[in-house]
């Protein structure tokens, strides 16, 4: 075992919360134990399909899994100042006719990710570790080459706006280390933004846990 992989394999089996940074150096292999059967989720299965399955077909992706409570489109991350618009490419985005014939919203590429943290963290904990990983798996098979990976991190109602926005930036950061590090990928493919609880999965319930979310939207670029 490599001496880098060992830490990051003791937090794994201990259920330690890790600190995990933009420094780290983390591999899907860090997390193979003997072949790796028993630790990532067969081809095909739920969880795994649930990934793919929404990032390739939002309109399809099932409630109640990985569905983003809520939508982005290019004007949305345009306008929040999260992506210049020169960068993307729009004609990768276009509007497919729904059922009735009539042009059905463009909505980006999205899942929710609901990662746990420990109260006032942004160390990943390791009992969070294996969603990630399979999504690290999904995002590295090239599907989704081209595109930028936009973590926006979220909060519930609870505390000041700045301190909510600042604490959501880096728990996307930590999560956008941790991915973009598994799925071995450039980092400069992937933006972290906090958003505090300005987008509110439930707004009826402020203080809901599942407004405490990492959204990972992905837009194409040039």
């Amino acid at each position: 075992m490599r001496p880098s992989n060992t830490f990051a394999l003791v937090c794994a089996l201990t259920l330690l919360a890790c600190p995990v940074s933009a420094q780290s150096v983390i591999t899907l292999d860090d997390f193979d134990l003997g072949d790796g059967a028993a630790d990532r989720p067969a081809e095909g299965s739920k969880q795994e399909s649930g990934i793919a399955l929404c990032l390739r077909d939002p309109r399809s992706c099932e409630e109640g899994s990985f569905k983003s409570s809520v939508a982005f489109s290019i004007d949305d991350v345009v306008n929040i100042g999260i992506i210049d618009r020169e960068e993307v490419d729009e004609t990768r985005v276009s509007a497919n006719p729904d059922r009735d014939g009539a042009a059905a919203p463009v909505v980006l590429p999205s899942i929710d990710l609901e990662v746990l943290f420990d109260s006032n963290s942004d160390s990943i904990r390791a009992d969070q570790i294996p969603q990630l990983v399979d999504l690290a798996e999904v995002l590295r098979d090239g599907d989704f080459d081209g595109y930028k990976l936009i973590f926006m991190g979220h909060t519930d109602a609870k505390g000041s706006a700045e301190y909510n926005l600042e604490l959501s930036r880096r728990r996307a950061q930590s999560v956008a280390a941790f991915v973009t590090s598994a799925a071995a990928l450039p980092e400069s493919l992937a933006q972290s933004v906090g958003l505090g609880f300005t987008r509110l999965a439930d707004p009826e319930n402020p203080l809901a846990a599942n407004n405490r979310r990492v959204q990972l939207v992905l837009v194409p670029v040039r």
